[in-house]
C-alpha cells in the first residue's frame, strides 16, 4: 500500500512552481552579496539595499467572489492552516484578511494586526447609507434610503452595546499582537448567521468584527520557496455595497486575483459586479476557480457545460475570456490534508469518484490516495497557476529591476577599481578630473534637467486623460439621454427602462490605457536621457583608462489596473427604483435632464478616483524610480571622488533650484476633472 502523503508534502508539490523564481532570486542575491563587499561605501550600501528588496519581496494574490463561494476554505487549504480562518463568516462581516506567508525553516504563526474602520467611514456609512444609500438618494428612492439607514443604525447600536464607551475610541485604531490563534481571530471576524443574537457561551467571539476593516496575519511557511501574501476578501453581494468598495481597494494592491465561484451557480447575472471588476484586469492576471464541484450530480458531465457557460457570460459582458478556469473542491483538499477522505459524505464521495474516473491517467499514477484527492481538488492546478502568473508578472518585474541594478553596479565597481588604481596613494580621489564642487553641480544639473523634462511632459498627458474622460462621459450621457427620451415617448414612464453602461466603461478603460502608453513612452525617454548623462559624467569626472561606461536606466514600475471603473453605478441596478424615478418628474424633458444629472453625479467620483488612485500614483512611482536611480549614482560618484555628500546649504542657485524641484509633489496633484472641462 502506498505511504500516505503528509500535508507538508502536498504543499511542497503545490508551491513547486515558485522554485525557478526563488533560484533566480537566490543567484542575484549571491551577486549582490559580492557587491556588498566593495570598498566603495556607496556601492556596498546600494547592494545591501537591493538585497533587502529581494528579501522583502512579497507578491500577492487576492481572492474574490460571492459570500459562501468557499474562498476561505480554499485559503485554509492552500496555506495548510486548517480551521484557522472561519469559513462560515457572517454576511455582515467586511474584513479583508491578509495572510503573509514568509519562508523559513519552521512552521509557525507570527504577528497579527487588526485595523478598524475610521470615524469618517462609519459616519458616511450610517448618515448616507453607504454606497447603496447614495444610489437610492440620487434616484429619489427615499423609502429605500430610510430602510437602509435603519438597518445600518441598528448595526451601529449593536456595536455600541457590545463595545460600550470604547466604541468611538476604537474607530481609526488598530490592535497588534505578537502571536495569534483561531480564538483570537474569532474576536475580529463574525461567525455564523446569528449576528443579531447574543452568544452567552462566548462573549468574545466576534466582539470587534463589525468595526474591523482589515486583518493581517504573518506565518512562517517552510513549504514556500518565496514569500507570498494571500488576501481573503468578503463576498461582494452585500446590501450596502460596502464589500464592493473594500474588494476594489484590495484588488488595487494586488496584480493577481482569483475569482472563486460556486459550481452550482457559477457566474450568473448576480455576479455581474465581479465581472465588472475583473474586466479591468488583464486576462493573464485573472484565475477563475469553480469551487464545490462535489455538489454537482455528475461533475464529469456538467463541468464542460459550466465552463462553456462561464466563457459565454464573460464574453457577453466584456470580461476576461482568456482567463484560466480551474474546477475543484476545497472540501476535498481539506480532507486530503487532514487524512479524512474516508469520512466524506456519500454524495461528495460519489462526485469525487466520478471526477476521478474522468481524469484517470494509467500512465501517470499517483503515489498515494491523498495526492490523488489533492490533485482532483484543484489545489495543485491552482498553486501552479498562481506561481506561473507571479513568475511572469511581479517576479519578472523584480528580476528585471535587480538585473539592471547589478549590471550598473558592476560598471561602477570596475570604474571605482580603475580610479583606486590610478589615484595617488597620498590623496584619496586623486583620479577625479574635476573639483568636488563642480561634480556636485554637474549632478544637480542632471537631476534638474531630467526631472524637469519628466514632470513637464507628464502634466499635459494627465490633462489629456482628463479631457478624453470628460468627452467620453459627455458622449455617453448624450446617447443615454436620447435613449431615455425615445423610450418615454414610446412607452411612457410606467415601463421600466434600462441602459447598459458597459460602453462607458470601455471608453474610459481605453482612455486610461492610451494615457498609460503615452506616459510609458515619455518616461522611458526621460530616464534614458538621464542615464546617458550619468554615463557621460563617469567619463568626464574620472580617468578610466579607456573603459567605457554605459549605465542603463531603471525599468519603469507597472501601473495599477483601473479597478474603480467596475464600481456599481445606478445604471447597473435593476428593480423598482426607475419607475419611481420617472413618476417623480413632471414631463419627459425633466426626466431626461434629471437623468443626465444623476449620471453626472454617479460617474464623477469614479473619474476623480481614476485620476487620484491610478494616474497620479503611477506618475509618482515613476518620479520615485528616477529619484532612486539618480540618488544612487550621485552617492557612488561622490564617493569615488572622495567628496562625500554635499551640504544642503551653500549650494549655488542652480543646485538650490534642483533641490526645490526634488521636494515638489508629483505633477497633477490637485488636478480636478472640473479643470478639464
Amino acid at each position: 500500500m502506498p505511504t500516505p502523503m503528509s500535508a507538508t508534502q502536498l504543499l511542497e508539490g503545490t508551491f513547486a512552481g515558485f522554485r525557478p523564481l526563488a533560484e533566480r532570486l537566490s543567484a542575484l542575491d549571491a551577486r549582490l552579496q559580492d557587491a556588498a563587499s566593495s570598498e566603495t561605501a556607496a556601492i556596498a550600501g546600494r547592494a545591501r539595499q537591493l538585497r533587502r528588496k529581494i528579501r522583502d519581496f512579497e507578491p500577492s494574490v487576492t481572492m474574490i467572489g460571492q459570500v459562501k463561494a468557499g474562498k476561505t476554505t480554499l485559503v485554509n487549504a492552500l496555506t495548510g492552516w486548517q480551521d484557522l480562518l472561519p469559513a462560515d463568516v457572517n454576511p455582515w462581516t467586511s474584513v479583508v484578511t491578509g495572510l503573509h506567508l514568509r519562508t523559513g525553516e519552521r512552521r509557525s504563526t507570527g504577528n497579527a494586526r487588526f485595523k478598524f474602520f475610521t470615524e469618517d467611514e462609519w459616519t458616511h456609512l450610517v448618515q448616507r447609507g453607504g454606497r447603496m444609500g447614495e444610489l437610492a438618494g440620487r434616484a429619489g428612492a427615499d423609502d429605500e434610503l430610510e430602510k437602509v439607514r435603519a438597518q445600518l443604525e441598528a448595526m451601529r447600536q449593536k456595536s455600541r452595546d457590545r463595545l460600550g464607551q470604547r466604541f468611538e475610541l476604537l474607530l481609526g485604531q488598530s490592535h497588534d499582537y505578537d502571536n495569534f490563534d483561531a480564538g483570537l481571530i474569532e474576536r475580529y471576524v463574525c461567525l455564523g448567521d446569528d449576528f443579531w443574537e447574543e452568544d452567552a457561551s462566548d462573549d468574545q467571539k466576534g466582539r470587534f468584527a463589525d468595526i474591523t476593516r482589515t486583518a493581517d496575519l504573518w506565518f512562517t511557511q517552510p513549504e514556500l520557496p518565496v514569500n507570498l501574501c494571500i488576501r481573503d476578501t468578503p463576498g461582494v453581494n452585500d446590501t450596502f455595497m460596502i464589500r464592493e468598495q473594500i474588494t476594489i481597494n484590495a484588488l488595487r494592491g494586488s496584480r493577481l486575483c482569483v475569482m472563486v465561484l460556486a459550481a452550482t451557480q457559477a457566474l450568473t447575472s448576480v455576479d455581474l459586479a465581479l465581472i465588472r471588476m475583473i474586466s479591468n484586469v488583464a486576462s493573464r492576471d485573472v484565475i477563475i476557480f469553480v469551487n464545490r464541484i462535489d455538489e454537482l450530480g455528475d461533475p464529469a458531465r456538467e463541468v464542460p457545460e459550466i465552463r462553456a457557460s462561464i466563457i459565454e457570460t464573460l464574453r457577453k459582458h466584456g470580461g476576461p475570456t482568456e482567463a484560466e478556469i480551474i474546477f475543484g473542491c476545497g472540501l476535498w483538499a481539506g480532507q486530503a490534508m487532514d487524512d479524512g477522505i474516508e469520512t466524506l459524505a456519500q454524495d461528495s464521495a460519489e462526485a469525487l469518484l466520478s471526477w476521478a474516473e474522468a481524469h484517470a491517467d494509467p500512465d501517470n499514477p499517483f503515489d498515494s490516495l491523498e495526492e490523488m484527492v489533492w490533485d482532483l481538488s484543484g489545489m495543485q492546478a491552482l498553486g501552479k497557476a498562481i506561481a506561473g502568473r507571479i513568475e511572469s508578472g511581479a517576479g519578472a518585474q523584480l528580476l528585471q529591476e535587480i538585473e539592471v541594478e547589478i549590471a550598473n553596479l558592476d560598471q561602477s565597481r570596475k570604474a571605482a577599481a580603475v580610479v583606486a588604481g590610478t589615484a595617488s596613494a597620498a590623496q584619496a580621489g586623486g583620479a577625479c578630473r574635476i573639483e568636488p564642487a563642480a561634480l556636485i553641480k554637474a549632478l544637480d544639473d542632471i537631476e534638474y534637467r531630467t526631472r524637469s523634462h519628466l514632470v513637464s511632459g507628464l502634466i499635459p498627458l494627465q490633462q489629456a486623460l482628463g479631457e478624453r474622460i470628460e468627452n467620453s462621459r459627455r458622449t455617453f450621457v448624450s446617447r443615454a439621454t436620447a435613449a431615455v427620451l425615445a423610450h418615454l415617448e414610446s412607452y411612457g414612464e410606467l415601463e421600466v427602462w434600462t441602459y447598459d453602461p458597459c460602453g462607458l466603461r470601455v471608453l474610459l478603460r481605453s482612455s486610461y490605457q492610451r494615457y498609460v502608453r503615452s506616459v510609458v513612452k515619455h518616461a522611458e525617454e526621460s530616464l534614458a536621457a538621464g542615464a546617458a548623462e550619468i554615463s557621460s559624467l563617469y567619463q568626464e569626472a574620472f580617468d578610466l583608462g579607456g573603459m567605457q561606461t554605459d549605465i542603463a536606466s531603471p525599468p519603469l514600475p507597472q501601473p495599477e489596473p483601473p479597478i474603480v471603473l467596475g464600481q456599481t453605478i445606478a445604471l447597473d441596478l435593476r428593480g423598482t427604483w426607475w419607475s419611481r424615478f420617472w413618476r417623480r418628474r413632471k414631463g419627459y424633458q425633466a426626466c431626461a435632464d434629471d437623468f443626465a444629472s444623476l449620471i453626472q453625479s454617479e460617474t464623477q467620483p469614479i473619474l476623480n478616483r481614476l485620476i487620484s488612485e491610478n494616474a497620479e500614483p503611477f506618475e509618482q512611482s515613476i518620479i520615485d524610480t528616477l529619484g532612486g536611480f539618480l540618488t544612487a549614482h550621485r552617492k557612488i560618484l561622490l564617493d569615488m571622488a572622495g567628496a562625500g555628500t554635499a551640504p544642503a546649504d551653500g549650494m549655488d542657485p542652480a543646485a538650490q533650484q534642483a533641490n526645490r524641484i526634488l521636494s515638489r509633489p508629483a505633477p497633477g496633484v490637485g488636478y480636478s476633472m472640473e479643470a478639464a472641462r
